[in-house]
């Protein structure tokens, strides 16, 4: 990123402010939404999971530890009697497991929860903008339409004045049956305008309440703005430099480039079967076992055991070898055994064939991944173009209707005096108010076309443009 690029990036963040619109209204819009939607809530719980699961492969490098206890009963018969006799066994003890050599396994499923983790962080914020993107828009909407409705008010009374002015000037017999039916017209329409503009206001104001997640529109503190503003939002970025945002910005981005390494991780984890994995168990305690009704004695026991688990392409390979001692001092019975080392192999035949259907699996995942973020990135480039577009066409719009607004206000007030003087009729003078009521809505609609723009811009780059 160029050193310009970078200095527009830090003035748009902390110099460019909205130049009409309430920041106090829309923030408490924000974060009434951000603290009452439930899939915000169960995104970030979503991240508490993930930060779990890094732990919990964290957990996988450090030995396991278990305090045993082992409590039994039972009957036997020695050879020489055929009487039962009872007797009693007791084992305690600490056992512990390490794994040595894990084919990178364990460092693969770490890796692969830290992008876990790193996916629900763009999951979640990703949910949070586009929140806020909706309640952006239903603010947006409200507040252009309560402008709107506003002056179209102040041009209605105006024009019911004149209408009332044109009825004592019938009366008078100034002018005609067909000039009264004709400012009659005008007064209607821009009535029309007025009861159109207030069914649209409140249609958005429900649909901001409902966005936002309260009641009323009461509950949300701070006002709103009822004059046109002077001029719409004007950006200082270039369309080359909101695509470069979406590169490094763009969350759907982001996370088709994180699942590209993920899939990655499971091709490792995947390889590390075919690595031999090492494992050392050892457990240390007292054991013993007597009749009844004979006291019983425990005697010091400990083993050592190496476990290998080896996948070969298919086949499996199992071996251990058991190291068991006992402290022989405390043993009557010359019977009982004081050193066992066992050693056990197991080879299965075509017991994995579950590696091939993951490795197969975890390839096509990642060409997958590869060819969505190609196209990701062509629609995401294509659609900031077309916003950018967007945005350009209702900047112009809504200047050039700015100025047409500034005209039509000139003319009217130039009418209004010549109209004093008798000098214009006032069904001319209704007329061009009419004009003027019809400018005001195609200036509140380019108003409006402006924010949508910048806010799909903003969510597209995850910048703020304004």
């Amino acid at each position: 990123m160029s050193k310009y690029l970078i200095f527009l990036v830090f003035f748009s963040l902390f110099f460019v402010q909205p130049c009409f619109c309430t920041d106090e209204f829309l923030e408490e819009c924000l974060k009434l939404a951000q603290a009452r939607s439930q899939k915000v809530a169960v995104a970030a719980e979503q991240v508490g999971l993930a930060e779990l699961r890094v732990t919990q492969s964290i957990r996988s490098f450090f030995p396991q530890l278990y305090l045993q206890s082992e409590h039994s009963k039972g009957k036997t018969k020695l050879y020489t009697t055929l009487e039962a006799n009872e007797y009693k066994s007791e084992s305690l003890g600490a056992k512990a497991s390490l794994p040595i050599y894990t084919g990178g396994k364990n460092v693969a499923n770490l890796k692969y929860n830290k992008m876990m983790k790193d996916a629900a962080n763009y999951n979640y914020t990703k949910t949070r903008e586009e929140l806020f993107a909706n309640v952006k828009l239903a603010y947006y909407e409200y507040l252009t339409l309560k402008m709107e409705y506003v002056a179209l008010s102040k041009a209605f009374e105006k024009v019911e004045k004149l209408f009332l002015k044109t009825r004592i000037e019938y009366k008078a017999k100034a002018i005609s049956n067909l000039d009264l039916a004709e400012s009659e017209n005008f007064r209607d329409k821009v009535a029309n305008l007025l009861s159109s503009s207030r069914i649209n206001l409140e249609f958005a104001m429900q649909k901001l309440i409902e966005t936002v997640g309260v009641n009323t529109i009461e509950e949300i503190s701070g006002t709103v703005s009822e004059e046109l503003p002077a001029d719409a939002f004007e950006i200082a970025f270039t369309v080359q430099d909101c695509i470069s945002f979406v590169q490094t910005n763009n969350l759907d981005v982001q996370l088709a480039k994180l699942q590209i390494n993920m899939a990655e991780q499971k091709i490792k984890i995947n390889k590390a079967k075919v690595h031999p994995q090492l494992y050392a168990e050892g457990f240390y305690g007292k054991s013993g076992e007597a009749f009844v009704d004979e006291p019983l004695q425990l005697t010091s026991q400990w083993n050592v055991a190496a476990k290998l688990s080896w996948g070969l392409w298919g086949n499996s390979l199992a071996a251990s070898y058991n190291m068991n001692r006992t402290d022989p001092k405390s043993i009557v019975d010359a019977s009982k055994r004081t050193e066992v080392d066992t050693l056990s192999v197991q080879l299965g035949i075509l017991d994995d064939i579950q590696y091939f259907v993951d490795a197969k699996e975890s390839s096509v995942s990642k060409r997958q991944q590869t060819a969505e973020l190609m196209e990701l990135l062509k629609k995401s480039r294509l659609s900031v173009e077309k916003a950018y577009n967007d945005y350009i066409i209702s900047l112009n719009n809504a200047r050039t209707i700015r100025n047409e607004l500034k005209v039509k206000e000139r003319k009217l007030a130039l009418m209004k005096r010549k109209n004093d003087l008798y000098e214009v009729q006032t069904v001319e003078l209704m007329e061009q108010s009419w004009n003027y009521a019809e400018a005001i809505s195609k200036y509140a609609r380019a108003l409006y076309s402006n924010h949508t723009s910048i806010v799909e811009l903003e969510k597209l780059t995850l910048m703020s443009l304004r």
